[in-house]
């Protein structure tokens, strides 16, 4: 069983410093691992002590998750912890049948499935782009190789002499 906070830092210290601004992304690879073995789960080979186990360890990764993509997300981000926040709310009591809770870890697994999605579209779009050729090509000077651009309909024509093909070498 993997421990839930393998993904983010120990708590700041309380020493009056501030706390780090830069905090390691979660482990998306260890989430959705553990949610394919929590939609592995067979219901007539399962204990219902191993349901409950995946139950908790579901619960705090939907959790983290969840609060990681309010943070850094719009409109669907927030529906999604509205989602989370829901089911997180409405468990299994200790005393229903082992279909019941089987059945909510397999929704909790789902459900952290898609906000490890979110995740990491969010951390997608959040690092920063890397330098491209095209702008290079349409500031006028050559790209990689001796490419340009091709130049739009009813632009002026441009002063210096395209580059020679293979061919005309």
């Amino acid at each position: 069983m993997t421990d839930i906070t393998a993904g983010r830092p120990p708590a700041p210290a309380t020493d009056g410093t501030a706390p780090d601004a830069t905090e390691p992304p979660l482990d998306t690879d260890e989430a959705e691992r553990s949610a394919d073995e929590a939609l592995g789960l067979k219901l007539g080979t399962t204990t219902r002590t191993e349901i409950d186990d995946y139950t908790r360890l579901m619960r705090g990764q939907v959790a983290l998750f969840a609060s990681a993509v309010r943070e850094g997300g719009g409109v669907a981000a927030r529906g999604s912890w509205l989602e989370a926040d829901q089911l997180l709310g409405r468990g299994p009591a200790d005393d229903c049948l082992v279909f019941a809770a089987w059945t909510h870890v397999r929704d909790l697994a789902r459900l952290l499935r898609r906000l490890v999605a979110e995740y990491g579209e969010q951390l997608a779009h959040s690092a920063p782009a890397l330098p491209d050729h095209t702008s290079v090509a349409a500031a006028g000077e050559a790209g990689p190789h001796g490419l340009r651009l091709p130049e739009p309909p009813g632009a002026p024509a441009s002063e210096q002499a395209p580059a020679p093909v293979a061919s005309e070498r």
